[in-house]
């Protein structure tokens, strides 16, 4: 075993476990399946580094850097996805009505239709923080961020846009349940 591998052995051995916390603690409750694999990069990426010839100064300087470079590579990728038009998505669903046959089709498209009024007619904030929430999954603490807001405060718009979207498809005869995507 060559002495690179050997601090590899080591490094791993020595950190998995603090660098398991960090990666968790850094991932919103959507993304903490991908905790061990972020980990696993890590180790990958630090392996390589070192069998490439280059020193570390501080090994687990280098590992927590490369985990947090990791995790913020991932929510850039994700932030790009999200920026997206939205309605790329409807339009999916909608294509996906398309395939069924017309009348299934006018009645999906009735009911998506009727969500997205629904959700539209939220107030801002609420209409903000739930499609954030619920449709890109974000993490309230990014959702805070992003709105300038306190955490709590997300989970109250969540949670009041919920039960207004709630009680508008009660009202309106629309199966909410029908959208597992929410």
């Amino acid at each position: 075993m060559s002495s690179e591998d050997e601090l590899a052995v080591a490094l791993y051995n020595e950190h998995k476990k603090s660098l398991q916390t960090y990666v968790r603690q850094r991932l919103p409750g959507a993304h903490l399946a991908h905790a061990e694999d972020v980990v696993q990069e890590t180790f990958a990426r630090t392996v390589r580094h070192l069998n490439n010839g280059n020193q570390v100064e501080s090994p687990r300087g280098f590992l927590f850097t490369t985990a947090r470079n990791l995790i913020t590579s991932m929510f850039y990728r994700r932030r790009e996805y999200m920026e997206t038009d939205a309605t790329e998505d409807m339009d999916a669903y909608a294509a996906d009505a398309n395939a069924c046959s017309p009348q299934r089709s006018v009645a999906a498209r009735q009911r998506l239709d009727a969500l997205i009024a629904a959700i539209a007619g939220l107030p801002k904030n609420y209409q903000e923080a739930f499609v954030r929430r619920r449709i890109w999954g974000e993490s309230c603490r990014e959702i805070a961020a992003a709105m300038g807001i306190k955490e709590h405060t997300v989970s109250t718009y969540v949670a009041l846009g919920w039960q207004l979207l709630d009680d508008y498809c009660k009202e309106h005869d629309i199966d909410l349940q029908s959208f597992t995507d929410l």
